[in-house]
């Protein structure tokens, strides 16, 4: 992430011509550079790099195809090395993060330049699964993994999402769609 600072210039003289023989606060300050800053994104560059260096680093998305995917976005961290000619990932490492947190690291890492390379290991893939699964309502992250498991977690989804619509569930919805019941009915009166 970077700023422009040309912009954070310019309205730090706006706020002193404004404030001209009153001084302000440091809290005052802060409080207006701040403000002027949620209120003007323009003046930062999510994607700008603060601090240019020999490595650089991009995310790369996974699909999820599991119940993990619920919850939890995974990809991996590849890492170039600016004096290495071949154009390919040097290294790379993988993350399972989620979703609220996924896009926060993954601008950071696609922001990030050093001048030595990092080594990050925090976490397991099976404390993510362990978590994953009590929230969804399992016991054991092997359910997960169980296809009648699945069934019935997926019944219960699309009976949940039916009735938010003022259905009795999923069936009713379907039955009362352009697909179902209603579809053939139509297509019967109209032989």
């Amino acid at each position: 992430m970077k700023f422009d600072r040309k912009k954070l210039a310019w309205y730090l003289k706006n706020i002193r011509m404004d404030y001209q023989g009153n001084e302000l606060t440091d809290e005052e300050l802060v409080n207006k550079l701040a403000t002027w800053m949620e209120r003007n994104p323009g003046c930062v560059d999510v994607h700008g790099v603060s601090d240019p260096g020999r490595f650089y680093y991009s995310t790369v998305g996974y699909g999820v195809f599991s119940l993990l995917g619920e919850k939890y976005r995974m990809g991996r961290v590849e890492i170039f090395d600016s004096q290495d000619e071949s154009g390919y990932a040097v290294d790379e490492g993988v993350y399972t993060m989620p979703f609220i947190a996924a896009n926060q690291f993954e601008d950071f890492m696609d922001s990030l330049e050093t001048e030595l390379p990092i080594h990050i290991q925090i976490g397991s893939h099976a404390w993510c699964e362990n978590e994953c699964a009590k929230s969804l309502g399992f016991e054991t992250p092997d359910e997960m993994r169980d296809p009648e498991k699945i069934k019935e977690f997926q019944k219960k989804k699309n009976d949940e999402y039916a009735v938010e619509r003022g259905f009795k569930d999923f069936e009713d919805l379907y039955n009362n769609s352009k697909f179902g019941g209603k579809a053939k009915t139509n297509k019967n009166e109209q032989n």
